[in-house]
C-alpha cells in the first residue's frame, strides 16, 4: 500500500464518520444543530442528502478496495489530484456542503435543551439570513430595534453557553442570530456589547465547574 492508498483510506473514513454523526444530527431540532458543532457556514442538509452522500461514499469506498486488491495504486494517486485541483482550480464559494463532524469536537446539548419542542421544522435546509456586520439596513435611518429583557437574557444564555464551549468572542454575533427565533445579527450584537463584562464573568465560572 502507497503513503496515497493510505491517505485515500483515512479520508474516506473520515467522511464515513462524519455522515454517521450527520444520521444522528438529522433529528436534532434547529436551534439545536447549530450548537451540537462548530460548524462553517452552511445550508442545513436533508437527510436525504445524507443518505445520498453515504451511497455514493460507499460506492467509492468498494471501487477503491478493488483497486488496491489488484495492486494498481493509480487510483489513489488519481483522486488526490482530483481533490487538489478541485480546490485550486473549481471550487466556488457555496454554502450548500455537508461539513465534516468529528466526534471530538461534539459538544454535549443540555438535556433541557434537548427535550424542549420547536416549531421550526428539523429538516429545515436554509441557515436563518444574516445581514453582515456591515450591511446597510433597509432602513438606514432606524437604529436596531430595542431588545425586550427575555430577549436579553436568551441571548446572554446563548453567548454564555457558546463562550464555555470555547467559541471566540467575535464569532458570537452571527452564530447565536443563526439560531431559531433569535433576533437579527445587529441586535445581537448589541446585546453583547451591553452584558459583556456579566456574559464572559458568567461563561468564566462555567468552565471552572
Amino acid at each position: 500500500m502507497t503513503p496515497a492508498d493510505e491517505r485515500v483510506l483515512q479520508l474516506l473514513q473520515k467522511w464515513q464518520k462524519s455522515l454517521e454523526l450527520h444520521g444522528g444530527y438529522a433529528g436534532l431540532p434547529e436551534d439545536q444543530y447549530w450548537l451540537v458543532q462548530p460548524w462553517p457556514t452552511h445550508q442545513r442538509p436533508t437527510k436525504w442528502v445524507i443518505d445520498l452522500a453515504r451511497q455514493r461514499l460507499a460506492d467509492l469506498q468498494n471501487i477503491v478496495k478493488t483497486r488496491l486488491a489488484a495492486a494498481d495504486p493509480s487510483l489513489s494517486e488519481a483522486l488526490e489530484l482530483m481533490s487538489f485541483l478541485t480546490n485550486l482550480v473549481g471550487s466556488q464559494h457555496v454554502e450548500r456542503f455537508v461539513p465534516v463532524a468529528e466526534p471530538e469536537r461534539e459538544r454535549q446539548l443540555e438535556p433541557a435543551a434537548q427535550a424542549k419542542t420547536t416549531s421550526t421544522s428539523s429538516t429545515s435546509t436554509m441557515v436563518k439570513p444574516v445581514r453582515p456586520l456591515g450591511a446597510k439596513s433597509r432602513s438606514p435611518g432606524r437604529s436596531a430595534k430595542t431588545a425586550n429583557d427575555s430577549t436579553v437574557t436568551m441571548v446572554m444564555k446563548d453567548a454564555t453557553r457558546l463562550m464555555s464551549w470555547g467559541r471566540a468572542w467575535h464569532e458570537l454575533p452571527e452564530a447565536i442570530a443563526r439560531i431559531a427565533d433569535r433576533p437579527e445579527v445587529a441586535q445581537v450584537l448589541q446585546i453583547l456589547r451591553n452584558r459583556r463584562n456579566q456574559i464572559e464573568q458568567r461563561a468564566s465560572a462555567q468552565k471552572k465547574r
